[in-house]
């Protein structure tokens, strides 16, 4: 009986041997790979170093600077001699009248490719202009156009000196040569524009404000898109 009782004692022992030897290895081999086993892993972040989009667009317009307004501001005189010379009296003088000034300050479009993470390089192109006319007050007839047109084409360098996730905090230097437009008189003169300091905010699409100086104004804003070529 008592050999019976062991004999059969002795499977179920052995079981409980083996299914502990069992347990003991798969959790040995469970702690020898742990370190490449990721238990909980990280949410995925944004590197910001990386570069997200090449291209960038963005339109912008500009509220009169000193510089800006030195370039447009001759136009509120004007040359009348075109019209006083038609006008032999003081009381003829009278019989003509000055439209009230037209002023669009700088509205710009900018391109500019991301050659590493916080360095642009690009164009910019502006435009401002000013209108004015002179008529008969009898016959209502336009006896003069007092108008100014600037167009500008700059190369423009921009340095991004703050990012983060989705603001970024940067300055620019543009140079080219503006095409100034008038009746009396014209030319082709160097031109310049700086941004101090520029605050955007938003990822593909976004909005920024800037400080600066130059032919864009001294305070500006406008909305923005980035994004990456097909190829």
């Amino acid at each position: 009986m008592v050999a019976a009782a062991i004999l059969c004692a002795a499977p179920l022992f052995a079981q409980e041997v083996i299914s502990d030897e069992l347990i003991y290895d798969r959790v040995s081999g469970y702690m020898v790979d742990a370190e490449s086993y990721n238990i909980a892993p990280e949410r995925p972040t944004k590197n910001i170093q990386e570069i997200r989009h090449r291209h960038t667009l963005r339109l912008g317009y500009g509220a009169p600077g000193l510089f800006s307004e030195y370039m447009l501001g001759n136009v509120a005189v004007g040359c009348d001699c075109a019209i006083y010379q038609n006008y032999p009296n003081t009381i003829e003088l009278m019989r003509h009248s000055t439209s009230p000034m037209r002023q669009l300050s700088t509205l710009s479009l900018q391109y500019a490719y991301c050659i590493k993470p916080g360095f642009w390089l690009g164009a910019k192109g502006a435009f401002a202009g000013v209108w004015q006319y002179e008529y008969d007050t009898i016959t209502g007839e336009r006896l003069y156009e007092n108008n100014i047109y600037n167009v500008a084409a700059m190369l423009d360098a921009q340095i991004a000196w703050l990012r983060r996730d989705i603001v970024e905090m940067y300055s620019s230097l543009s140079v080219g040569l503006m095409a100034h437009i008038e009746r009396a008189n014209g030319g082709l003169i160097p031109m310049f524009d700086a941004v101090f300091v520029g605050l955007s905010v938003g990822r593909k699409v976004y909005g920024y404000v800037e400080i600066g100086a130059g032919i864009g104004g001294s305070v500006r804003g406008g909305i923005g898109i980035r994004f990456n070529s097909n190829k």
